[in-house]
């Protein structure tokens, strides 16, 4: 997974902050974040003192916690926001639905999630709506040690 970060994220998030004040990143499942601050962290690298806001779907309540001690010690995330949903991805889905105020994301990442949802084909479709322009998501399923396989859009 280090070795995903270090070399292929780069070109995955590249063009996902031209010309905006403000990157918008949906973070699914994204268990006690130590991954999320890592794509972050190459996010603000990408686009030095750009805003950026994070918002982590997570739906166990002690991650979350974990999460945010974690954003506690975490220097330079000045420029951050982060909002969290304890929450599954179904039921994040339904409360968007349900307010009819779609949010586009320019970033949304699904990492070791999927193993969760009931039908992945509808939810793969609804978080692919909530791409803005020049967005991308990124799945990944680590199938095996050292097998990851990803999926960009």
């Amino acid at each position: 997974m280090q070795e995903f970060m270090d070399k292929k994220l780069p070109g995955i998030i590249a063009r996902i902050g031209d010309t905006k004040s403000e990157i918008k990143i949906l973070s699914i499942g994204r268990g006690a974040g130590e991954t999320d601050l890592q794509i972050v962290s190459r996010v603000q690298a990408q686009y030095p003192g750009v805003c950026i806001n994070n918002e982590v779907v997570e739906l166990s309540a002690e991650q979350i916690a974990k999460y945010k001690e974690l954003v506690a010690k975490t220097s330079n995330l000045e420029n951050v926001k982060f909002a969290w949903h304890n929450e599954t991805s179904s039921e994040y889905q339904r409360r968007m639905l349900e307010k009819k105020e779609v949010q586009k994301w320019d970033f949304i990442h699904m990492i070791q999630m999927l193993y969760y949802v009931k039908d992945i084909p509808a939810t793969l479709k609804f978080f692919h709506s909530l791409l803005g322009t020049i967005a991308k998501i990124l799945i990944i399923v680590v199938s095996g040690p050292y097998n990851i396989k990803s999926v960009k859009h």
